[in-house]
């Protein structure tokens, strides 16, 4: 049996740099932009580099591969809403998928 008092949660607040002045928002977000297109563009040429050539097709660097595919991943879902924070102040962000079904 569920609990009487039920909270549902469907959002959360990225708070950034607490402290952090507005003026330098943009100096932030430049940084935090920089850092992103750097670690996606290194780990794109590092998967093209394992597609064309075939001396990379040994298993540490198949681990290295999925190494870089999981770093795309994060660094695609967790930068750009930082990014944004500070681009756009957004504050909130809904949960994309809930851990509980509701029933």
């Amino acid at each position: 049996m569920l609990p009487k008092n039920w909270t549902t949660i469907t959002e959360f607040i990225i708070v950034g740099f607490t402290g952090l002045h507005p003026d330098y928002y943009g100096l932030v977000s430049a940084i935090f932009f920089i850092v992103y297109m750097t670690r996606v563009a290194g780990n794109m040429v590092f998967l093209v580099l394992f597609i064309t050539s075939e001396s990379l097709r040994k298993p540490m660097y198949i681990i290295l591969t999925s190494l870089a595919m999981s770093d795309m991943c994060f660094s695609t879902v967790a930068l750009p809403k930082i990014i944004a924070r500070y681009w756009f102040n957004p504050g909130a962000t809904p949960f994309v998928g809930k851990s509980l079904p509701n029933g």
